[in-house]
């Protein structure tokens, strides 16, 4: 079966596979990767979206592949090659030189078969609600982009992210959090230090008190692990980064949050 471009019509389904596999993308999320500059796309099968997976382009220096998703009555059929593999096509033409993507352990194998090789730990945390009240010593500000550390441009996702979420900013650091369907998350958060990255995370939870979180970040990072079990949460799931094609160098210890499992 060939795989399809989605469109905005393809929401209400690639929703439904995603709250199935219980995956914390709202359908705010779905709007905005078919927003993002690169590709999205599906297996149908008489009418009925059933996999489905996604690329987001940044610039010919990166491609992010996510949302690797097959309906459970459909999987073992090649679905999630079949798509992963034109995602790889569909890149190659754009003329993107890396990929990655973040492999849970059951995907691991495929992945490696499709030649991407296991770059770094990504770890999922996990907190109910957050009650404690800091000093109000960040807030929203104008953001320091030239923090970023990712080692490619990113701004355009970092503006779509603010426009559905919001921040929190000071002179070292930055964070994002935005609503998910299970959970709010934090991220991306970039900082100069621990000390930078505490004022601008806990400014940010504490906005929202009620709610629950999750926070994915690089397990590299000794003190994201250390601010995370400090601030109360735990890691409730882990996978491996993976890359195809050359590596990009970045500032690991200044990316105290990903943007997302399917963002990077």
């Amino acid at each position: 079966m060939r795989p399809i471009p989605l469109t905005t019509g393809h929401i209400p389904d690639a929703f439904a596979l995603s709250s199935i596999a219980d995956w914390n993308q709202p359908r705010e999320d779905w709007r905005m990767l078919l927003g993002m500059p690169g590709a999205c796309f599906g297996i149908e099968i008489e009418g009925k979206l059933v996999a489905t997976a996604t690329l987001i382009c940044y610039g010919r220096a990166l491609g992010l592949v996510g949302m690797v998703l097959t309906h459970p009555d459909y999987r073992r059929r090649g679905f999630a090659r079949a798509l992963v593999s034109h995602v790889m096509e569909h890149a190659r033409t754009a003329g993107v030189n890396t990929l990655k993507l973040d492999a849970t352990n059951e995907g691991l194998p495929l992945y490696e078969s499709l030649g991407f090789r296991a770059e770094q730990q990504v770890e999922r945390w996990k907190r109910a609600s957050f009650d404690h009240t800091p000093a109000d010593t960040a807030g929203p500000a104008a953001f320091p982009w030239k923090l970023d550390a990712c080692g490619y441009d990113r701004r355009h996702l970092l503006e779509r992210l603010s426009g559905i979420g919001e921040g929190t900013a000071n002179a070292e650091a930055f964070a994002l959090s935005r609503p998910g369907r299970l959970n709010r998350y934090l991220g991306p958060c970039v900082a100069l230090n621990q000390t930078a990255a505490r004022d601008v995370i806990e400014a940010t939870l504490t906005r929202h008190p009620e709610d629950g979180w999750f926070w994915d970040l690089l397990a590299a990072n000794r003190d994201a692990v250390a601010l995370a079990q400090d601030l109360g949460f735990e890691c409730v799931r882990r996978l491996t980064r993976m890359t195809w094609g050359p590596d990009i160098p970045s500032q690991d210890n200044r990316i105290y949050a990903i943007a997302g499992l399917e963002l990077g």
